[in-house]
C-alpha cells in the first residue's frame, strides 16, 4: 500500500467516526480530558440536589451549657422533680437577657409537641435555676387562699435559695390559668395561685403554686421594659413564644416580649 492511499483510509476512519459520534472527532487526550469533566460535572449535580428546608429549632447544646441529668440534679436540689419516666425532648443553649442559659424541655414520650404537657426549666452556665415550669393536665386545680398562696411561694424560696429571698417583696397574689394539649387531643386548664414579687436588683420574680401548695412555675431576674410596656426578657417556658420565635406561630402581644 502507497503511503498516499493509507492517508486516504485513515481520513475515511476518522470522518467515520465523526459522524458516528455527531461531531468532531477528538484524540485520546481530548478524550480524557472530556470524560474527566463529565465526571465532575456529574458528581456536582448530584450532590447540588434540592435545598434542605431550614429548622430553626437549636441543636443540642455543644459548649458549655448544662445537660439534661445536671439539669434534672439541679431541680432535685429544688424539690421540682420530673415526672418519672419522661425523657428530655428539647435541649437547647439560648440566653435569659445577657446571661447564657440552657433550657431544657421534657415530655411524657420524649417527642417535643410545642402546646403539650411539658416540664421546662431555664438554668444558667452556673447552675442558678432562672425558669422552671410543670404543666401537667392533673395538677391539682388552684383552691388556695392568697395567704396560703404566699406562705408557700415565700417558704419554698426562703428554703431553696434564702440570700436571693431577703430581696424580694411581694406585690400581689392572683390566680393565673394556662392551657395545655393532652396526649389525646383534648385542652386542659392547668390553674394556679400567681405569688409575683419585685427585686431589689430592679427585676422581677414570681411563683405559681397548685392547690396543693407544690410549684407549678418559677421565674426570676425577669426584666419588664417600661418603655414597650411589656416583658423585656426572653420566654423560654411558653410555647406560644417559642413558636413565634420559630417562625411557626403569630408574634405574642404586650405583655408578652417580643420573640
Amino acid at each position: 500500500m502507497h503511503k498516499k492511499d493509507g492517508r486516504r483510509i485513515a481520513a475515511v476512519a476518522v470522518a467515520a467516526v465523526a459522524m458516528i459520534t455527531g461531531g468532531t472527532a477528538m484524540t485520546l487526550s481530548e478524550r480524557g480530558v472530556s470524560e474527566r469533566g463529565m465526571s465532575e460535572r456529574g458528581v456536582s449535580e448530584r450532590g447540588a440536589g434540592p435545598q434542605a428546608s431550614e429548622d430553626r429549632r437549636p441543636r443540642t447544646p455543644a459548649g458549655g451549657g448544662q445537660t439534661a441529668e445536671a439539669v434534672r440534679k439541679i431541680l432535685a436540689a429544688a424539690n421540682l422533680a420530673v415526672p418519672h419516666g419522661w425523657r428530655p425532648a428539647d435541649i437547647r443553649e439560648e440566653r435569659h437577657d445577657e446571661v447564657p442559659v440552657t433550657v431544657v424541655r421534657y415530655e411524657r414520650d420524649g417527642r417535643r409537641s410545642l402546646g403539650g404537657e411539658h416540664v421546662s426549666a431555664v438554668v444558667a452556665d452556673d447552675g442558678t435555676l432562672l425558669g422552671y415550669t410543670r404543666l401537667v393536665a392533673d395538677t391539682p386545680p388552684a383552691r388556695l387562699s392568697e395567704e396560703r398562696a404566699r406562705q408557700a411561694a415565700l417558704g419554698w424560696l426562703r428554703s431553696y435559695v434564702p440570700e436571693y429571698a431577703q430581696g424580694l417583696r411581694v406585690q400581689w397574689v392572683d390566680r393565673h390559668d394556662e392551657r395545655v394539649r393532652t396526649p389525646d387531643g383534648r385542652e386542659r386548664v392547668v390553674s394556679g395561685m400567681k405569688v409575683k414579687a419585685h427585686h431589689t436588683s430592679g427585676r422581677y420574680a414570681w411563683v405559681i403554686v397548685d392547690g396543693g401548695g407544690r410549684i407549678v412555675t418559677y421565674e426570676r431576674d425577669v426584666r419588664w421594659d417600661g418603655a414597650a410596656g411589656r416583658r423585656g426578657t426572653e420566654m423560654w417556658l411558653h410555647d406560644s413564644w417559642i413558636a413565634a420565635r420559630e417562625g411557626t406561630g403569630p408574634q405574642p402581644g404586650a405583655p408578652y416580649a417580643v420573640a
